[in-house]
């Protein structure tokens, strides 16, 4: 592999004077710099994005062809975003959180021991600039290289110490110490290890809290109309759950108005919710809670995210909008759970109508995924009734089931986006452990 020369200096980058900076000074030693961004680009943290690619390779391009200095929040919107010249770079920050989830994204990568050795392409806060630097074993090389001979010293020489005859009984007893210390020296090594070692529940949950931020909790309300509309299709539950805003009273009615209204939160989601503050606790975050019909866009973009819900939440319904596995139905026939492989099954159905005493299964989501309009990875919980959602929230946050689900998902727990349908038998509205009975990696 061509090897940059490391006594270059990058006088293109605000990092010019760290010597271990790599300065792609001909054409012809820029390719090794392009090389390692096909394979970034060609990773799972950034090939299924179209904004993520299409800005980093644009940033870094600019800067091999000499013009890094240029690149600024306004230029990129408008090159690489189509923004108009004078837009409010304030009220549109586009720019920003894309480059905040390309750095992670980035930090993900490298963070792979099987890329610690390749060539890095960081992004530094507070820069639009590439900076190109050597994989681990190429640092230390030149750290090595660089080393004053003067702080090379050679060992001083022991004089040979006499020749002492010891015991066969002593030899013995210090031989059985010695392996006494060896077998509890492993024992610690090996109790320390799973201490340290990531547990299931850590894995699945990482990509999700990667991004910096207080974590947020979107929950559904429970705001009804008079009867019982109805949705035939994702997209009209979607504009049923966002007509519901229009039931709201104004900020003149009563606080007596409001209550009968119904602005409040179903029980089972706030149970999912309690269970998975188990898993967000750990994280020493700010936790807030949001209601689905109150937040904005801006609001669910500033951290991690957990979705609650799913009939009558639009936020969930929107996500799983494009997946395999989505919400669909209507209140005059049933609700379902819809396999985009298999349309017309309706095996993962409830009838939310039934008295609560006749319906003994639920269904529920949970799903990871990318979302490029938040710019970072949710997770969902989202029952077709309430105790699936109860059902998903417990799961997200049981250690047993965090593990079937990763023994089940491989390698792709890591990183990748999936989607679990989950089964659970309901006794008087209670529902029991949920097992999967689908699974779906993207």
């Amino acid at each position: 592999m061509l090897a940059l020369d490391l006594s270059k200096r990058n006088h293109m980058l605000p990092t010019a004077h760290d010597p271990h900076v790599l300065l792609p000074a001909t054409p012809h030693e820029a390719e090794p710099v392009r090389a390692q961004m096909e394979k970034l680009l060609h990773s799972t943290h950034f090939r299924n994005s179209r904004r993520y690619p299409t800005l980093l390779r644009y940033i870094v391009e600019e800067t091999l062809e000499g013009r890094g200095p240029h690149l600024k929040e306004r230029t990129l919107g408008v090159e690489v975003f189509g923004r108009a010249p004078d837009y409010d770079t304030a009220s549109d920050p586009i720019v920003r959180v894309t480059v905040a989830e390309i750095r992670k994204r980035i930090a993900q990568y490298y963070h792979e021991e099987a890329h610690a050795s390749e060539m890095r392409i960081e992004l530094t806060p507070g820069s639009y600039i590439p900076e190109f630097l050597p994989g681990r074993e190429a640092e230390e090389t030149a750290r090595l290289e660089e080393k004053p001979a003067a702080e090379i010293t050679a060992l001083p020489l022991v004089p040979s110490a006499p020749e002492v005859t010891v015991p066969a009984s002593r030899k013995l007893r210090w031989w059985i110490v010695g392996l006494v210390a060896a077998v509890l020296l492993c024992a610690g090594g090996a109790f320390a290890w799973q201490m340290m070692r990531p547990t299931p529940i850590d894995v699945l949950w990482q990509p999700v809290f990667a991004a910096n931020g207080p974590i947020t909790f979107c929950l559904p309300m429970s705001v009804r109309k008079n009867g019982h509309g109805t949705a035939n299709t994702t997209q009209e539950a979607i504009a049923h759950a966002l007509d519901l805003a229009d039931t709201r009273l104004p900020a003149s009615g009563t606080f007596f108005d409001h209550q009968l209204l119904g602005e409040n939160v179903v029980y089972s989601d706030v149970l999912a919710m309690m269970k998975l503050e188990s898993v967000v606790e750990r994280q020493h975050r700010q936790v807030r809670v949001r209601l689905n019909l109150g937040t904005t866009l801006n609001d669910l973009r500033e951290g991690p995210v957990i979705f609650l819900g799913g009939l009558d939440n639009q936020w969930t319904l929107q996500l799983l909008e494009p997946l395999r596995f989505r919400f669909a139905g209507s209140d005059a026939d049933l609700y379902y759970i819809r396999d985009a492989t298999s349309p017309a099954s309706r095996q993962w159905s409830v009838r939310l109508h039934d008295k609560m005493t006749i319906v003994n299964r639920d269904y529920a989501l949970v799903a990871r995924v990318h979302s490029e309009a938040l710019g970072q990875v949710v997770m969902v919980a989202a029952g077709i009734g309430m105790s699936g959602t109860a059902a998903a929230g417990e799961f997200l946050a049981s250690p047993e089931s965090m593990r079937e689900l990763q023994r089940q998902l491989g390698p792709a727990s890591k990183d990748h986006d999936f989607e679990v349908v989950l089964q659970t038998d309901v006794v008087n509205g209670i529902a029991g452990a949920a097992k999967i009975v689908a699974l779906d990696v993207r």
